[in-house]
């Protein structure tokens, strides 16, 4: 627990869903947005499946909780089921795309979702909003500093890292901004977090309605919090240490809660939730590299899964869930299972207490 800007966060309750699920025929994982419909009481969660499993997708989610907070079933109901179309209207092909993050458009049936692209070939990320229905909308343009770009020997210069770019994603309160985040540094804005560094995140503000960027910040991410080995995983995958954003979700139109997450080798993951703020921080909007002069948003360490002693898993989802009878917000978030349960990664949800 811990008390700063005037948040207290508690962990109420944590949900490990049993492997190997399959509605809709489709397996069920790699869950890393959530956004909860106060209209409905349905969540609606995107899987980062590069349509290999499966269609791109998301799905809706029944999670009930109880009076005190506590998850009412052992595992989500999941409602529906919606394949994404790309722009052309046709299924995402294999590796076409890499969604992260899902919110619902303010007074709209339609979603907003990200998407990491693929750095390694030059493939872009995205913003992009769809129907209910999975049909392409429309999509918010990311200026050329995000676009990765090579030089003439293959070796990438700019923009996103390959699985380090757009990882989440929230709306303004008023739903007039819609606010993304990087996971990682900029290619030429520095380095990747270490022990002894941590990275630059870029957060990118876009006019809702018309689609311009209006305004761009640096969230500095923590240095990793040890020097770990490498290590292979039990399907052959080599582990290594690492920490980043996995997503964003805003309290007003200058303060936001931000979740880090760090992979440690052998152990899982570390997960942080941290208050921050745009106040006072320098604005980089259309700054193709950084120099080193910026002041990052300003930021403070609200609630760590590592004082509770609850396994965090996979991190990736954050939303404002439902409010209880006696007034408490909760916090309602979702790890992404990898569709790795052979290496000890599963589909898992939690709930805070936010007072």
């Amino acid at each position: 627990m811990s008390d700063t800007e005037g948040f207290t966060i508690t962990h109420l309750d944590s949900m490990q869903v049993t492997d190997g699920l399959t509605p809709f025929g489709v397996p069920l994982g790699g869950i890393s947005g959530i956004d909860y419909d106060d209209a409905t009481g349905r969540y609606w969660a995107i899987s980062d499946d590069r349509a290999e499993k499966g269609p791109a997708r998301f799905y809706t989610l029944e999670l009930t909780l109880g009076p005190d907070g506590r998850f009412a079933t052992d595992a989500p109901v999941v409602t529906g089921m919606t394949p994404i179309a790309d722009q052309g209207g046709e299924p995402y092909p294999k590796k076409g795309v890499d969604p992260e993050s899902i919110r619902l458009v303010h007074d709209s049936t339609d979603i907003v979702y990200t998407s990491e692209g693929d750095a390694s070939k030059l493939i872009a990320p995205l913003v992009r909003r769809a129907t209910a229905q999975g049909e392409f909308v429309r999509d918010y343009a990311l200026p050329s500093q995000y676009l990765p770009a090579a030089d003439a020997s293959g070796i990438q210069v700019t923009g996103v890292r390959n699985n380090l770019a757009l990882e989440g994603l929230t709306f303004s309160p008023d739903g007039s901004k819609i606010v993304a985040v990087t996971e990682n540094s900029l290619v030429q804005d520095g380095q990747i977090p270490s022990p002894t560094n941590g990275t630059d995140s870029r957060v990118i503000m876009f006019d809702s309605a018309g689609g311009d960027v209006v305004d761009e910040y640096i969230y500095a991410v923590e240095p990793i919090s040890g020097t770990y080995p490498d290590m292979v995983s039990p399907t052959g995958f080599t582990l290594k240490a690492d920490r980043g954003v996995t997503e964003i979700l805003a309290v007003d139109n200058n303060e936001y809660l931000v979740i880090e997450r760090g992979a440690v080798p052998g152990k899982g993951s570390e997960v942080q939730i941290y208050w921050a703020s745009t106040e006072g921080a320098t604005t980089v909007i259309d700054k193709e590299k950084l120099d080193g002069t910026e002041t990052p948003m300003r930021k403070k360490l609200l609630f760590d899964f590592s004082d509770t002693g609850a396994n965090p898993d996979n991190v990736e989802g954050i939303t404002w869930g439902p409010t209880l009878s006696d007034g408490t917000r909760t916090l309602v978030l979702s790890a992404d299972d990898n569709f790795n349960p052979e290496g000890g990664q599963h589909n898992m949800f939690h709930v805070l207490a936010v007072k």
